[in-house]
């Protein structure tokens, strides 16, 4: 199924956007989500969350536009032990502030590939979308919880 994205911020001039999600993210859409998360990142989001409720299948190239993104938005200081320097420069834009991604409404084929793959490690999962904006809101002063089995 090809995949549609529409983004929405959570209010004028707000850094929070979600992201929404129909349909396959595999090789034939990864460039298509590249290029919109691309845009809604130029438009002024550092934080950002996908709603995954209409998504069926994600492939190893939809993992990496995930990683991608992870990547660029998290703070240099959480960059991969064993990297170097110039490796961290490449991959992370220094004039961006550090952001989040997180990933909301997962059905149980997509939570398979993203437990597996070990994605739930490194990237928050949500059972909703409200419930990622409450934590998202709350700040870094509530505990963020466990991914969502």
């Amino acid at each position: 199924m090809a995949l549609t994205v529409e983004s929405r911020f959570q209010s004028p001039g707000a850094a929070l956007a979600v992201v929404t999600l129909t349909g396959d993210l595999d090789i034939a859409s990864a460039a298509l989500l590249r290029g919109h998360l691309a845009a809604v990142l130029g438009q002024g989001a550092d934080h950002l969350i996908l709603d995954f409720t209409h998504v069926e299948f994600v492939d190893s190239t939809g993992l990496s536009v995930l990683a991608g993104v992870h990547r660029l938005l998290r703070p240099p200081e959480q960059a991969e032990p064993g990297r170097s320097g110039a490796a961290r420069a490449a991959t992370t834009d220094r004039s961006r502030r550090p952001g989040t991604l997180a990933i909301a409404a997962v059905n149980q084929r997509v939570r398979h590939v993203l437990r597996t793959t070990g994605f739930t490690r490194i990237i928050p999962i949500y059972p909703s979308v409200e419930t990622a904006i409450v934590v998202h809101l709350a700040g870094p002063a509530v505990e963020e919880p466990r991914p969502h089995p």
